[in-house]
Formats: C-alpha cells, sequence, structure tokens
C-alpha cells in the first residue's frame, strides 16, 4: 500500500488533485484509515492516475474520464470518444493555424508600419433596391448553433407542401443584442406560389456588403456597413438579413459566399 504523499509523489499528482478526485468519485483510495482519515493506495491504482492524466492530455474534461470510467467495459464507447476527440483537436488545430496566419500577416503589416486595421478598406458597400418576395418564413428564439437545424425544418416544410423555391434563402436577424444562445432568427425562402402562410417581404433601399469564407469575419462587415451608413448619411429601417448564395449544409467555410443587407432610408 502506498500513502496518499508516496502516491502523490510517483504520479505527480499534488495532494489537493487526489482529494479532489477521492472528493468527485474518479480515484478514491483504496482505504481509508477511520481513526487518522489517512488515505492510502494500491500500486495498481498508479495506472489509474496515469490514464487520468493522459486523457486530461487529450483535453478530456474529468466528468467525460467519469464516464469512461464507469463504462470502462465500453470498449466501443471509449473508442467513439477517443475518435470524437480527435476530431475536435483536429477543428481546433485547423482553427489555430488559420490564426497562426493572420498574426503573422498583421506582424508583418506591423513592420510595415501599416495599420493591422486596413482591411476594412477592402470591404465593397454596394446601395441596392432590394426585390420584393414572396417568402415562406419561420420565425424562432433560437441558440445561433442551432441555426442549421432551424432551416432544415423550414425546407422540410416546403418540401413537404410541394412548394417551388424562387431564390436564394434568406434569414432576418431580429435580435436587438447578440444573445448567441437565445438569438431571435427568422429564416425564409422565397416561393413561386402565394399561400395563406406565405407573406411579402420588401426591405426596399439596402446597404449590402458580401462575405466569402469565414462567419468569424461578419463582425468586420457589419461594422463597415454601419460606418458607411452613418458617413453617407442614412438610416437603419429594418432588420438586417443575410442571403445565402452558396448552401450553408455542404458548402465548406472558406468557399461561403453570404449577402449581408442592412435596410435603410
Amino acid at each position: 500500500m502506498l500513502s496518499i504523499g508516496e502516491f502523490s509523489k510517483i504520479s505527480h499528482l499534488t495532494l489537493k488533485t487526489l482529494r479532489y478526485y477521492d472528493e468527485i468519485g474518479l480515484l478514491k483510495p483504496a482505504c481509508t484509515d477511520a481513526t487518522s482519515g489517512y488515505r492510502y493506495y494500491n500500486v495498481s491504482q498508479l495506472e489509474t492516475a496515469l490514464l487520468i492524466t493522459r486523457l486530461k492530455n487529450y483535453l478530456f474534461t474529468l466528468e467525460e474520464i467519469k464516464v469512461i470510467f464507469t463504462n470502462w467495459q465500453d470498449a466501443d464507447l471509449f473508442q467513439a470518444k477517443m475518435k470524437a476527440k480527435q476530431e475536435n483537436l483536429t477543428q481546433q488545430i485547423t482553427c489555430y493555424s488559420s490564426l497562426l496566419k493572420k498574426l503573422e500577416l498583421d506582424i508583418q503589416l506591423l513592420k510595415e508600419e501599416k495599420t493591422i486595421m486596413g482591411y476594412l478598406n477592402q470591404i465593397d458597400i454596394k446601395l441596392v433596391d432590394h426585390l420584393k418576395l414572396n417568402i415562406l418564413s419561420q420565425r424562432k428564439q433560437i441558440n445561433i448553433s442551432d441555426f442549421l437545424m432551424h432551416f432544415n425544418e423550414l425546407f422540410s416544410k416546403v418540401v413537404f407542401k410541394k412548394l417551388r423555391p424562387a431564390a436564394n434563402p434568406l434569414a432576418i436577424f431580429h435580435s436587438a443584442e447578440y444573445v448567441p444562445e437565445n438569438y431571435d432568427v427568422e429564416i425564409a425562402i422565397p416561393i413561386v406560389e402565394t399561400t395563406n402562410e406565405t407573406k411579402v417581404f420588401n426591405p426596399g433601399l439596402c446597404a449590402m456588403a458580401t462575405l466569402i469564407g469565414s462567419y468569424d469575419e461578419l463582425p468586420s462587415i457589419h461594422t463597415k456597413l454601419h460606418a458607411w451608413i452613418e458617413e453617407n448619411h442614412y438610416k437603419l429601417s429594418g432588420a438586417p438579413f443575410e442571403v445565402y448564395q452558396t448552401d450553408p449544409h455542404t458548402t465548406q467555410e472558406e468557399n461561403t459566399i453570404i449577402e449581408i443587407y442592412f435596410p435603410i432610408k
């Protein structure tokens, strides 16, 4: 048997960490002295401690590790969770790789004594009179991460009712502030047929910019649109909306094309 101190020294886990693992039921000592409260561990538990550290290095949370240990006999579940973590880490690596490239470009601009915000000048703003559309729409308070699910519900309705899309789908954003967990979004599909469920969408005059690539650039587009509207003495006259020139379900992020419209007067 190993005292908690000896176990700590071998496993490189602090006493505080071992006590916490005991408290949450992740790694309980083999026995605890009833009089002194001292914890003792079996040598075989060192391997468990190593596994916990290994999984933590893979960025598993302690709760996720507990689930794995609780279902330790389910090899398929363990493998599935490892593969899911692999996919998540791959996505993070891709994200950080992209950020690193942007950082390198910004550092180069700074070396050349240029502003790193100059990219805003590359955003082209157009004044357009948007077409009047007959739309079938669905408005909900959603978590923004469920955006595509919201889209799928409306597309399924269009297919079920055998309606014919007349133009690219769009989304109208009604929220007064950015609350991604509870966003007021109206998904709409322009429809050929006029029914008792369709309505006219007529935003009129709009300031428009096109996003090509990552959704992360949306705040930059919005910033440039607001600046342009103010500089040209217009005022917002309705909820902003996006028109999807590429399929949001199948298009890779770097190839995404979205037109962003701000109704103005």
